[in-house]
């Protein structure tokens, strides 16, 4: 089942309340909690350090994301500093990377920038996620237990354009705030890209700053404002599966009755393309060839955006039923 934002339940662990105490107790100050989850389990919190200026950058971060299993590591809490009323850009950010934490029981290396090619925020310059560590340090990146024991860590995760990423890969975290000057610069998605690209060609993407405010205070993880295919592709990762344009590529077959009827039932078949029928269809309708028509998942998922969340976890042979336009979905037998 899913949560009231259409989004598939994360499977969590039993808690260890080393993590919620530490996201409860971060800067000394209380959260303030978003109204939206991830994946209907991973509660997302704000804060702003009492040490920052006015209108100083806001941290948000994950409240359960460390209870989702991972394999060769410690759990991690996940965490983005943005402006104030950017939190929905740092929701994308966090919902991308949670949602590869869950599919694929890995964390986000440190250092190793997760560059998609083009811009994944609309408006914006932003191609890249790298995962880094605080400002704060070990005081914020280390989650211990009451006996003192390490038992995970808080990666923040640092919304880039690509020719910051290049610098990134290159020149790690310390080379680029080199080039940036400060923290502080590379916080804004609103930003010309504080690093030129490769001859000096402009960095696409840019749109105008009445938009990208627009865009940066009302992304979600769904919709116009979020990469069409999942996260982007790690840089130098064997485990990447592809880009975001490969699967925004992948087929998607689908009854003419969708002119009339919403999706009822949305499967990925072994093969890899998705069939979606309306509940509407007969055997001797589908029988016959004319009937069907194909399409990418991209411009699928623009004419049912609350389908999305399904097309970025579903895996061969599962089947998503949806009663209604609300995004949520069960999964079939």
């Amino acid at each position: 089942m899913t949560d009231d934002g259409g989004a598939p339940a994360l499977p969590l662990a039993e808690p260890d309340e080393s993590f919620p105490l530490h996201v409860w107790n971060a800067f000394g100050v209380t959260p303030r909690v978003l109204t939206e989850k991830i994946g209907g389990s991973v509660m997302v919190v704000a804060k702003t350090p009492p040490d920052q200026d006015e209108g100083g950058p806001v941290t948000v971060m994950t409240a359960g994301v460390g209870r989702l299993p991972v394999d060769g590591a410690l759990p991690v809490e996940l965490a983005v500093e943005v402006p104030p009323g950017q939190e929905g850009a740092a929701l994308v950010a966090l919902r991308i990377v949670a949602n590869d934490v869950a599919t694929r029981r890995r964390v986000p290396p440190v250092d190793t920038p997760w560059r998609n090619g083009t811009p994944f925020l609309s408006g914006t310059q932003i191609a890249a996620i790298v995962a880094t560590t605080s400002r704060w340090g070990a005081s914020f990146d280390e989650v211990r237990n009451p006996a003192g024991e390490l038992v995970g860590h808080v990666r923040t995760l640092r919304l880039i354009t690509d020719p910051e990423a290049a610098v990134m890969a290159a020149e790690g975290w310390a080379g680029l705030l080199a080039r940036a000057g400060s923290i502080d610069a590379l916080l804004d998605v609103q930003r010309t890209s504080t690093v030129p690209a490769p001859g000096g060609a402009p960095v696409t993407g840019a749109g105008n700053r009445a938009e990208n405010t627009r865009n940066a205070r009302n992304a979600r993880p769904t919709g116009a404002a979020s990469p069409v295919g999942g996260p982007p592709t790690p840089v130098n990762d064997a485990g990447a599966t592809g880009t975001t344009d490969a699967r925004s590529r992948m087929p998607v077959m689908l009854s003419r009755l969708h002119a009339q009827h919403p999706p009822r039932w949305l499967q990925l078949a072994p093969d890899g393309s998705f069939r979606s029928f309306t509940g509407a269809e007969t055997a001797e309708y589908t029988a016959d060839a004319a009937n069907v028509e194909v399409t990418s998942l991209a411009d699928y998922v623009r004419r049912f955006p609350w389908t999305e969340p399904f097309t970025l976890v579903a895996r061969p042979g599962q089947t998503a039923r949806y009663d209604d336009a609300s995004g949520r979905y069960t999964l079939a037998d």
